[in-house]
């Protein structure tokens, strides 16, 4: 699903940055997305096209929080597309932030939470290789390698 918040219409300013998010309707990703529209990561004149990931059960929040991007009529935000697909989420990706992944629960320890989002990374690592840009940038924020 691919939300245009300009109706179309093509920035005066630069190419858009095509950037993406995983865990896009998560508490991390959500504080992250905002910030990213609003120039606070790639400068105040570098418009911003979002490929947000987010597991199937998870879409509808996520096409909720599509929605509330859209809604600040950033003029910095191209575009957002928000799909379960990893393929089609990094997808010429310049930037990406992997912040999706399962939370560490009750009695977990971090070799847990490694043979639990360890395919995960891997999946998406396999994705990036085939479909990123040759000069992506990759951030890794879920569990293990997160401040919890």
């Amino acid at each position: 699903m691919r939300i245009d918040p300009r109706g179309g219409s093509v920035s005066a300013m630069t190419d858009p940055i095509r950037v993406a998010i995983t865990g896009g309707a998560g508490q991390i990703a959500y504080s992250l997305l905002f910030r990213l529209i609003n120039g606070e990561v790639f400068g105040p004149d570098r418009p911003v096209r979002l490929q947000v990931l987010e597991i199937e059960e998870a879409m509808g929040a996520l096409e909720g929080v599509a929605m509330e991007l859209a809604d600040t009529a950033s003029p910095l935000l191209d575009s957002i597309d928000i799909t379960s697909d990893p393929a089609r989420c990094f997808r010429g990706a310049e930037e990406i932030f992997l912040v999706g992944s399962r939370p560490r629960t009750k009695g977990m320890e971090r070799a847990d939470l490694i043979r639990v989002n360890g395919p995960i990374f891997k999946e998406q690592g396999r994705a990036i290789a085939l479909e990123a840009s040759e000069r992506v940038r990759v951030l890794v924020v879920g569990n293990p390698a997160n401040t919890n």
